[in-house]
């Protein structure tokens, strides 16, 4: 009887076992652990196209950057500029070229408590923007959703971010020291080489390598952060009257549904305000840090292998977004850091699936109509979104690949999971030329930023002026020494 019992226990001990290093794999990948990294094999976070690279480089002076570049020209090799990598194009490597990598490049290099102003080098991530800034009360006026992503980086792609009164960094930027192929170093600004300032912002590295930046930021303030639900056909009605309206609102960001039923997919929204706080408010002005990643990337996992998970996800995420009886004051600067603005959540690694992010511009007043169509397509393309937020980005045209260049938008994010395999990536790769015509077609663009899905037709048909992008990089780079995946692929395409 006790030998039974015995066996009843250590089976009960191994079935334990097993759930336990099952549910473990949600939150670690044992084949990274067993993996021996190829620091040649360079790739982005998306993971879609590696290739083999001559050589990775760093830099701590400019004169260490211009031995980078002479060395490079002198062996014939291409030279691509890499930040954080979070980039999904292949902006920032190219098959036999040196990667230079810019993360040693990151002083702060002076803060102007009057102006008040930063000025940085381009290496530095927006996290130690942000800790320079705090002890000064001080805060940025554009940073995208995490801060992990250099200064270099968020210009090269004209980021944007919850701000709703300047929301793309293109907009803050007072000037910069650009470093050209062929090794000198020029100053930038809009009086001073204007048309490299527009191509630079927003040129995703072809023009030169960004050294560093001067930026107009503002007083870290206090915020109460309110939260409704609603559905997506009210919501453009509700942002005129409630959101462009109100002056006191300082930041937005929407949440639309993931759960996958057909009903609920992308129809529910919780929009999320912070509106400047009434005198007397009290918050924490220390900087907040990310907190509970093991639990979040459970459940984030979870939601990327089932559905019942998405819509539990969805339906947890919404009660925290409402925060129904809370009272909630944030400071600016830790309305976009974590856990507000996660980012360790977010890393993922498997060698069957990568998480990709995909990002759509349509005109205010056509947003109903893109949503439909954004619905139909990835229902029916049965594409796995485990996320997706929406963003007011206002018209600017200065950067020459710009977005948004004529009409107020809505910025549509999706983020899915898809696999890795050749037919895989020919399903998400079909699904985004129909989510790109579908943007197109209704007034709107595309990011740049991801996946090299798109048509080279698709490219010119929503970014006229590419055609003048791609010449001037020849202007100012006659031997194309910078180079990418995604110049490869698009730089030499006709009209």
């Amino acid at each position: 009887m006790r030998g039974r019992a015995w066996t009843w226990l250590s089976l009960g001990a191994a079935l334990l076992l097993a759930v336990v290093l099952y549910a473990s794999t949600f939150v670690v990948s044992y084949g990274d652990l067993l993996r021996r990294q190829d620091p040649l094999l360079a790739a982005d976070v998306a993971r879609i196209a590696p290739a083999r690279v001559a050589a990775v480089a760093a830099a701590r002076d400019v004169e260490q950057l211009q031995a980078v570049l002479r060395d490079a020209r002198q062996r014939g090799l291409k030279v691509s500029v890499a930040g954080s990598r979070h980039s999904q194009g292949g902006h920032t490597y190219t098959a036999g070229g040196v990667v230079l990598s810019m993360r040693t490049f990151n002083r702060v290099l002076a803060i102007d408590t009057i102006t008040p102003a930063i000025t940085v080098q381009s290496g530095a991530t927006w996290d130690e923007v942000q800790r320079a800034l705090a002890p000064h009360r001080l805060a940025l006026k554009v940073m995208q959703s995490s801060n992990i992503f250099t200064v270099g980086g968020t210009l090269s792609a004209n980021a944007h971010g919850r701000d709703v009164d300047v929301m793309q960094v293109v907009e803050v930027v007072q000037r910069f020291r650009l470093l050209l192929a062929d090794g000198s170093v020029v100053e930038v600004s809009r009086t001073q080489h204007p048309e490299l300032f527009g191509l630079v912002i927003g040129g995703y590295g072809m023009y030169g390598v960004i050294l560093d930046v001067t930026l107009r930021v503002t007083r870290d303030e206090l915020y109460e952060q309110n939260a409704v639900a609603m559905d997506y056909a009210a919501f453009p009605a509700y942002f005129a009257q409630h959101v462009a309206a109100d002056s006191d609102v300082a930041l937005l960001l929407v949440r639309p549904s993931i759960d996958p039923s057909p009903d609920a997919f992308l129809r529910e929204l919780v929009v999320v305000t912070w509106r400047r706080a009434q005198p007397g408010a009290d918050a924490s002005f220390a900087l907040t840090e990310e907190a509970h990643v093991w639990r979040d990337r459970f459940f984030l996992e979870l939601s990327r292998r089932y559905d019942w998970a998405k819509r539990w996800r969805w339906s947890l995420q919404k009660q925290i977004e409402l925060g129904a009886g809370e009272h909630r004051v944030v400071s600016r600067n830790n309305a976009m850091r974590p856990p507000l603005a996660p980012l360790e959540l977010l890393q993922y690694h498997s060698r069957r699936n990568t998480d990709i992010i995909q990002e759509y511009y349509v005109p205010v007043e056509n947003f109903v109509p893109f949503m439909d169509r954004f619905r139909e397509i990835l229902l029916t393309g049965k594409m796995n979104v485990i996320s997706s937020t929406v963003r007011y980005v206002a018209p600017n045209a200065t950067p020459v690949l710009a977005y948004a260049p004529k009409r107020p938008a809505f910025a549509i994010i999706q983020m899915s999971n898809v696999g890795l395999s050749a037919a895989a990536q020919a399903r998400a790769r079909d699904v985004t030329r129909q989510l790109v015509d579908a943007a197109i077609d209704l007034g709107g663009t595309y990011y740049l930023t991801y996946q090299l899905y798109p048509t080279a037709a698709q490219l010119h048909r929503a970014y006229p002026n590419a055609r003048r992008a791609f010449d001037r990089k020849r202007f100012y780079d006659p031997t194309e020494l910078f180079s990418s995946q995604f110049y490869e692929a698009y730089g030499h395409t006709p009209d």
